[in-house]
C-alpha cells in the first residue's frame, strides 16, 4: 500500500512540471519567405537615424523619410492619414490630431500593414519626446 505522502509528492512534483511548462514563453512565429523579404527591403532601404513611411502595405514604394533633426513634421499630403508600412531606425513620436493621440516609436519597430492601427490616423510624427 501506497502512503499518502508519498501520492502527495508525487502530485505536487507533477503540478510542478506542468507549471513550468505553462510558464515557458511560446516559440516565435516564423514570417513567411515574402513577408521576410518585404521586411529585410524595408531595413535596406531605411537609413540609421530615420524613420521610414510607405503609402503603400509592404514596405512598397518609394518611402518618405525622417529624422529626429527634423523636429515635428506634418506628414506630407499623400501619407496624411495613409501610412500602410513603415519602419523606425530612431525612435519617434507618430501624432494624431482628431482624435488626439500620441504613440511613441522605438528603434526597430515596423509594421508591414498599418493600415489595420495608427496608420489610417497618423498626421504629423516628432521626436520622441513629444509622446
Amino acid at each position: 500500500m501506497r502512503s499518502r505522502t508519498g501520492t502527495a509528492r508525487a502530485a505536487l512534483a507533477a503540478a510542478g512540471l506542468i507549471a513550468v511548462a505553462l510558464a515557458a514563453p511560446a516559440p516565435a512565429m516564423a514570417m513567411d519567405g515574402d513577408a521576410a523579404a518585404s521586411l529585410r527591403q524595408a531595413r535596406e532601404q531605411c537609413g540609421g537615424g530615420e524613420i521610414c513611411f510607405w503609402y503603400y502595405r509592404d514596405y512598397s514604394g518609394t518611402p518618405w523619410r525622417w529624422t529626429p533633426a527634423n523636429g515635428y513634421r506634418d506628414m506630407p499630403s499623400n501619407l496624411h492619414d495613409h501610412v500602410y508600412s513603415f519602419y523606425a531606425n530612431a525612435e519617434g513620436c507618430f501624432i494624431d490630431w482628431d482624435p488626439a493621440e500620441r504613440r511613441r516609436v522605438n528603434s526597430g519597430d515596423y509594421a508591414q500593414a498599418y493600415d489595420t492601427n495608427f496608420g489610417r490616423r497618423i498626421d504629423a510624427v516628432g521626436p520622441s519626446g513629444m509622446c
